[in-house]
C-alpha cells in the first residue's frame, strides 16, 4: 500500500503520459493538483470479496474510497483523507433489481451514491454522507443514443452528471444538484486515440476532466468548466505493473489520483 501526505503547489500546466500499443487493454489514470485531499492510498485485489475486506480496513485507518475500478482480473480502489465525507457504505449484487432496492435503502439512510462499478458480473455501489449533493437521481437506458439525450435533458433541469457506468447491456447515470459542476459536456468514442484528441481540445477551451469511464465498447469522458483544481493530467498505460509505477510517479509529483478507468485501445 502506498500513502502519503502532500503539499499543494499552484501550477497551471498540463502533463500527459501515454505508453500503449494498438488493440491492447489499457489502464487510464486521471490526476489533479489543488484538491482538498490530504492523503491517499491505493489497494488492489483479484477478487471482489477481498476488495470489500480491504475497503473496511482502509475505513478503520480513516481513509474513504473515492474511486473503484475493475479490469483484467483486478479490482483497484483509490482512497483518501480530506474528502469531506462523514460516513461511507457499499453494496453489491449480480441482480440489478435487487441492487436498485439497495440503492433506495441507502438513500433513505441519508447516503448519496458517489461511485458505481460493474465488474465480474456484479454491480457495486459506493455511498457516502457529507457530499453536499441535493436531490440525487439515477437513470437507466439500454441504448447509448437514448442515454446521451437523457443526459442533456437532465442538464436542462439543472442537474449535473456525477457518475456514469455501463455494463450488463445498459447505461446508468447518476445526477444531482449542488455539486459545484458548471457547464458540463461529454465525449463518447470507440477509440482511445480519438478521446485523447478530444481531451486536448477541451483543455484548450478551459474544460477539465471530471470522469473517465469505459463500457459497452466505448470510452466516456465527462468535462466541466474550470478551474476545479490548479493542474490536471492523465495517463494511459498497458500492463498493471507499469500502471502502478505510473501512479507512483504522479504521487511523487504531488498529484492526487481522482479517477481510474480500464478499457481497450481499439
Amino acid at each position: 500500500m502506498k500513502w502519503y501526505h502532500k503539499a499543494l503547489i499552484g501550477l497551471s500546466s498540463v502533463v500527459v503520459l501515454s505508453s500503449m500499443s494498438h488493440a491492447e487493454h489499457i489502464w487510464a489514470g486521471l490526476y489533479a493538483k489543488g484538491t482538498k485531499m490530504t492523503a491517499q492510498s491505493l489497494i488492489s485485489r483479484e477478487y471482489l470479496s477481498d476488495m470489500m475486506d480491504a475497503i473496511e480496513a482502509e475505513w478503520r485507518k480513516g481513509f474513504y474510497l473515492v474511486d473503484l475500478e475493475q479490469g483484467r482480473r483486478t479490482w483497484m480502489g483509490v482512497f483518501a483523507k480530506g474528502t469531506g465525507y462523514t460516513a461511507q457504505s457499499y453494496l453489491h449484487s449480480s441482480n440489478w433489481k435487487k441492487f436498485v432496492k439497495g440503492i433506495e435503502k441507502k438513500k433513505a439512510q441519508g447516503y448519496d451514491l458517489i461511485d458505481l462499478e460493474y465488474g465480474d458480473a456484479e454491480w457495486v455501489g459506493i455511498f457516502a454522507k457529507g457530499t453536499g449533493y441535493k436531490d440525487q437521481v439515477y437513470v437507466v437506458e439500454r441504448e447509448w443514443k437514448v442515454f446521451r439525450e437523457t443526459i442533456r435533458s437532465y442538464w436542462k433541469k439543472g442537474y449535473a452528471l456525477t457518475e456514469i457506468e455501463a455494463g450488463g447491456g445498459q447505461w446508468v447515470g447518476i445526477f444531482a444538484k449542488g455539486t459545484g459542476y458548471k457547464d458540463q459536456s461529454f465525449a463518447s468514442l470507440d477509440e482511445w486515440s480519438s478521446m485523447r484528441r478530444v481531451i486536448r481540445e477541451r483543455w484548450e477551451n478551459s474544460y477539465q476532466i471530471t470522469k473517465l469511464e469505459y463500457g459497452e465498447g466505448r470510452w466516456f469522458a465527462l468535462f466541466a468548466k474550470g478551474p476545479l483544481w490548479s493542474e490536471e493530467a492523465y495517463s494511459s498505460t498497458y500492463g498493471w505493473e507499469r500502471f502502478r509505477a505510473t501512479l507512483k510517479k504522479y504521487w511523487k509529483s504531488d498529484f492526487d489520483i481522482i479517477g481510474i478507468a480500464s478499457g481497450w485501445n481499439d
